[in-house]
């Protein structure tokens, strides 16, 4: 088993490999966007954002296992330094019947050979259950921490409209009788309007920084996903940018709304209950929320994602500081940039 490391998409493209990972990808039953070719291809370009993958491949040319992650930055000069961190999402991929535990040891071996120097911390976030690797996760150097999300099943409508809170549906009705509609961005303008939107809602409450509005800008030229937009009056008051993946599932990646407009629209809603909606007509499997925050902090966000009848999970994420010193400054940092919007 040999490892190979891909900075950019073309180098991957150009390796012979391309095609040995769609396949090992479509077998895999935990594969995901976020660790395929398609998201490779998206992110490498976008400002702030550098991917790589790592491939683990035997002597005859199969995929044993993948890892993508993404090394994220935000502004310039110093502050670009200080944020400096390794994100991956649902990784990492192990082949069927191979070595579990020594390519899962493999990869993260060498991810965090390369992240030194690169990055101040890693985190894994985890869209399956990993409690079998826990220890060849801590084995490497990481620390397991729980983190919740919810997966809304897809099946069919009855029984989705069942599961969620009768007040959420009330609200889905209220809004659509109220004018609103649900449709897909057919623009730059209407994409340009959600990220408006979007960026006074980080500003705001999210109180995080956001990235460039080029990424959903390529997000939805690529047409890697679902990109949908609420709109009253013909104006945009609200949407969800949703990446896909095999028909299988849908994601909540950026969502948002101007709530408060008038009494019975409530856009937030409707843009979520978007991509649930296309779920079960088009025969998806779940709609991941990707996130509803950590068991033991209050987190808002988390009764209003409740209230749509996913099942609540826990898989949790694994952590692993890097640099120790530059991980206490950029706290410090984050939480002066927090107070300061």
């Amino acid at each position: 088993m040999q490892l190979k490391l891909y900075a950019t998409f073309d180098q991957l493209e150009q390796s012979g490999s391309l095609k040995a990972f769609e396949r090992f990808l479509s077998q895999n039953p935990n594969g995901n966007f976020f660790q395929s070719p398609v998201f490779f291809q998206f992110i490498d370009g976008i400002p702030g954002y550098k991917p790589f993958l790592l491939l683990a491949i035997n002597d005859a040319g199969n995929v044993l296992g993948s890892l993508l992650g993404v090394f994220q930055t935000n502004g310039g000069g110093l502050k670009s330094w200080l944020s400096r961190r390794l994100i991956v999402w649902g990784g990492p991929l192990v082949a069927e019947g191979a070595d579990t535990p020594e390519v899962t040891k493999r990869l993260l071996s060498e991810l965090t050979r390369y992240a030194a120097g690169r990055s101040i911390y890693v985190e894994f976030r985890n869209f399956f259950e990993t409690g079998a690797l826990r220890s060849t996760f801590e084995s490497c150097g990481y620390t397991f921490k729980p983190h919740l999300n919810y997966l809304v099943r897809t099946d069919e409508e009855a029984a989705v409209k069942k599961r969620a809170s009768s007040s959420r549906i009330r609200q889905i009705k209220s809004s659509l009788k109220a004018g609103a509609e649900i449709s897909e961005a057919t623009s730059e303008s209407e994409v340009a309007a959600f990220y408006r939107i979007l960026q006074k809602l980080y500003k705001e409450k999210v109180k995080k920084p956001l990235p460039a509005p080029e990424m959903f800008l390529k997000f939805w030229k690529m047409g890697i996903g679902k990109f949908f937009v609420v709109k009253h009056e013909g104006r945009v008051i609200g949407g969800i940018m949703c990446p896909v993946y095999a028909e299988k599932v849908i994601y909540e990646w950026y969502v948002c709304g101007e709530d408060g407009l008038a009494q019975g629209l409530h856009p937030s809603v409707l843009a979520t209950w978007a991509p649930i909606e296309y779920g079960y007509r088009n025969g998806f499997d779940h709609f991941d929320f990707m996130g509803a925050g950590r068991p033991d902090e209050d987190y808002g966000v988390r009764e209003f994602k409740a209230r749509f009848g996913g099942d609540e999970v826990c898989f949790g994420r694994y952590e692993m500081v890097v640099n120790k010193s530059l991980y206490q400054v950029g706290k410090i940092g984050l939480k002066v940039y927090q107070s300061l919007k």
